[in-house]
């Protein structure tokens, strides 16, 4: 077996810039650099520490960097940069050892959740905000260049987020150090041509560099296609897109996903949350088509130790028959230095499949993430829907003082075409809110809420009491008001203006009748008949002046007409004409006069 010092020399770790004191180096026994997709790239080294002498030169958050060291005109590659963030001191049998962990940049982009909005912004101008934010500098930026309207990160890590917006775009990203890549993965094809281990260094090849392969092709869960569908409100139709079943994580000469899907007759595979935008929804169903095709072709594969095979770099498989044999595009590997086997890389392709304990334990990114499920309380903060579709922006107090969502629909009871109750939340209303899917950028108003401030016209105590609802009312801004009262006494309908100076009552309850009353003039009128009809009662009309006005003729008729007047009474007009059929009688209590220019009796 080699010697030790043959094994831990060709890992160099540094830190805070500088190398390791030989007495300390010399007590190396094993290192290992993970990089992963879905993960901050990790280490772990491991002393023998009978005298406690490492655990003072590795503090918390010093800066790590391990490199390889190799002869060649290559120098030192550098595989992992990072820092400190776990010391561990652990009894073997009566030896003592310390163990340093760390991560890379990417660890501070899971610290923490926030509930922020971007509003009017591309996937590359949120991606630049979120790594700044974090203290990472922006390296490679590739993604759809649409302006979104608003989009939500809803209470998650910016590690979280930033893999929506990855799923979303069709891209990975990766932290090398502290500078963020975002863009889409490396398809396998840009694997070597060459077969040959020792003329490429990313050439997996049997008898050669590699110690040990697992490859394997299958059908299971595999779809020949992937559909999303969403609703667009706007057209008020469903919006489809479609992808074919493809992968860029493993090309096979003779297998597709699409393929092997086909003959053992898989089903589409149908997505129903879209957002009901065809853009964004056909970003996303190639990027389903992906996820899932990425299964069909998986490699689990230890080769001598190899600096170049890294997360996403694209390795060709060599010597292990069809239909194996191919490129791939490595999603995890592995740097193993240890005394026992030496220098060894374990590289896995797996497309987005994390197979860490951290993905199988189910903190990884997966299909589709976890949703808000049941209902919350928000306020409006707008109502103004430049776009006319009656919709209002919220915001959340439970989850932050600053975010506001963007448009949201809202419900109304009987709504459709010209039809509905049409009852708009006012800003600064508290409100009922549920999301669509679960997505907490997709929220729906349901009704609005009262509470301790917000209270009913008069209080509650007009509204029930113990022997149980008293009334039920629709009141608007200014105290308009349609009330239902069933209080006991009464069983009415009211029509209210002006905290009741205009009142328009219908009983349903006693003589069942209807009142009218108003503080102001009263008017009706009509472009045909006006008709006032009682069966059996009277019709009374009672004024301080009454004035009959008709622009043809005035008819009274009843088989009794009285005209009395407390002082007067005056029939002026150029004719007047008293007829009776039968009997007809003039007296007065006083004097009787008739006049004119010729008087004719009989």
């Amino acid at each position: 077996m080699p010697a030790l010092d043959t094994y831990t020399s060709l890992l160099v770790v540094q830190v805070d810039g500088n190398e390791l004191p030989a007495d300390i180096a010399a007590l190396l026994v094993r290192g290992r650099v993970t990089d992963g997709v879905g993960l901050p790239d990790a280490f772990e080294l491991e002393f023998t520490d009978e005298h406690a002498k490492v655990a003072a030169l590795f503090p918390i958050a010093a800066a790590i960097s391990l490199k390889v060291s190799q002869n060649g005109p290559g120098g030192s590659p550098v595989l992992f940069e990072g820092e400190v963030t776990a010391l561990e001191r652990e009894d073997f049998g009566g030896a003592l050892h310390t163990r340093v962990r760390g991560l890379d940049g990417a660890a501070r982009l899971m610290r923490g959740t926030r509930v922020a909005a971007f509003v009017e912004c591309s996937i590359p101008d949120i991606v630049r905000k979120v790594a700044q934010g974090a203290g990472l500098t922006v390296g490679r930026v590739e993604a759809p260049a649409g302006v979104l309207p608003h989009v939500a990160q809803d209470n998650v890590s910016d590690w979280t987020f930033l893999a929506r917006l990855a799923r979303l775009a069709g891209a990975t990203f990766t932290v090398t150090g502290k500078r963020l890549d975002f863009g889409p993965p490396t398809p396998a094809r840009d694997a070597p041509t060459g077969t040959n281990a020792r003329e490429n260094p990313v050439v997996i090849e049997h008898g050669a560099n590699a110690q040990y392969v697992k490859a394997v092709v299958t059908a299971a869960e595999q779809v020949a296609n992937v559909s999303v569908r969403g609703w667009d409100a706007a057209t008020k139709d469903v919006v489809v897109s479609k992808a074919d079943a493809k992968t860029r994580s493993a090309e096979l000469p003779d297998l597709t996903p699409a393929g092997i899907a086909k003959k053992v007759g898989s089903r589409e595979f149908a997505d129903v949350w879209g957002e009901g935008r065809a853009a964004s929804q056909d970003k996303l169903a190639a990027s389903l088509a992906d996820r899932l095709a990425g299964g069909f072709a998986e490699v689990e594969a230890q080769v001598t130790g190899n600096p170049d095979i890294r997360c996403g770099v694209a390795v060709n498989l060599s010597g292990f028959g069809k239909p194996f044999d191919g490129r791939y595009t490595v999603s995890e590997t592995v740097h193993d230095f240890s005394a026992s086997a030496g220098y060894s890389t374990t590289a896995v392709v797996a497309n987005v499949s994390d197979r860490s304990l951290f993905g199988v334990a189910g903190a990884g990114v997966a299909l589709h993430e976890p949703r808000i499920s049941g209902v919350t309380s928000a306020v409006v903060t707008d109502n103004l829907d430049p776009e006319d579709q009656g919709r209002v922006k919220l915001k959340f107090p439970f989850a932050s003082d600053d975010y506001v969502s963007g448009w949201a629909r809202t419900v109304h009871v009987g709504a459709g075409p010209e039809r509905g109750n049409v009852v708009l939340p006012e800003v600064g209303d508290e409100v009922l809110v549920s999301f669509e899917h679960g997505f907490f950028d997709r929220p729906f108003v349901l009704g609005g809420l009262f509470n301790g401030k917000d209270l009913p016209d008069g209080g509650w105590k007009e509204y029930v009491d113990s022997k149980g609802v008293l009334r039920r009312a629709l009141v608007s801004r200014t105290g308009m008001r349609v009330e239902f009262v069933e209080d006991g006494s009464s069983e009415t309908v009211q029509l209210t203006t002006n905290k009741g100076a205009q009142r328009v009552t219908l009983r349903q309850d006693g003589e069942k009748g209807l009142e009218i009353l108003s503080e102001g003039p009263v008017s009706v009128t009509a472009k045909t008949d006006v008709s006032i009809t009682t069966n059996s009662g009277k019709v009374v009309v009672s004024a301080s002046t009454i004035a009959l006005s008709a622009k043809d003729s005035l008819e009274l008729e009843a088989p009794q007409v009285k005209l009395k007047g407390a002082a007067k009474v005056e029939v002026s007009a150029p004719q007047v004409a008293v007829k009776a059929d039968a009997q007809a009688e003039l007296s007065a209590g006083a004097a009787v006069t008739v006049k004119g220019a010729i008087v004719k009796i009989n």
